[in-house]
């Protein structure tokens, strides 16, 4: 192995094989001035006298205590989640159009929703309907007066 002169210029690809630690992390520390560079011709070039640097920084991060973050809690959870409808946005039930209800062609033609739109938002709670004996979903007219749908309503 040669011995590296204070003067030589490495990329971050030798200076991490040298300093023994990931590209990414060269990278990193340099973007957070942690080691000085240079950009020449598109690359960032780094004196081989950092090298001792970079392995002292590495060392303390391997040896510092990790500080505790909240993580998103795991994919299976945040389906389990997912939050219903608040009583704001639910249509209101008393009011006189709530007898009333459209078919899913009804509907579509009087908003601005695809069928396809419906379908996830029947799914989803944001539009309450039911389904006759034919299997046709039937959405509740009283929808159409919820703040989130007047916006849609043509």
């Amino acid at each position: 192995m040669k011995m590296a002169t204070k003067s030589q210029l490495l990329t971050t690809s030798e200076f991490a094989s040298q300093a023994g630690i990931a590209s990414a992390k060269v990278s990193k520390l340099i973007r957070n001035g942690k080691i000085k560079a240079e950009k020449k011709s598109g690359k960032w070039m780094i004196s081989s006298s950092e090298v001792k640097v970079a392995q002292d920084l590495s060392k303390k991060a391997k040896t510092a205590p990790k500080k505790k973050t909240s993580k998103p809690a795991p994919e299976k959870a945040a389906v389990a989640k997912k939050p219903a409808p608040s009583e704001k946005t639910k249509p209101a039930k008393g009011t006189a159009s709530a007898a009333k209800a459209y078919s899913q062609a009804e509907f579509v033609n009087m908003t601005y929703l695809t069928e396809n739109g419906v379908k996830d938002w029947l799914k989803q709670g944001r539009l309450s309907g039911r389904q006759n004996e034919t299997g046709e979903w039937m959405i509740d007219a009283a929808n159409l007066d919820a703040p989130y749908m007047k916006r849609l309503v043509r």
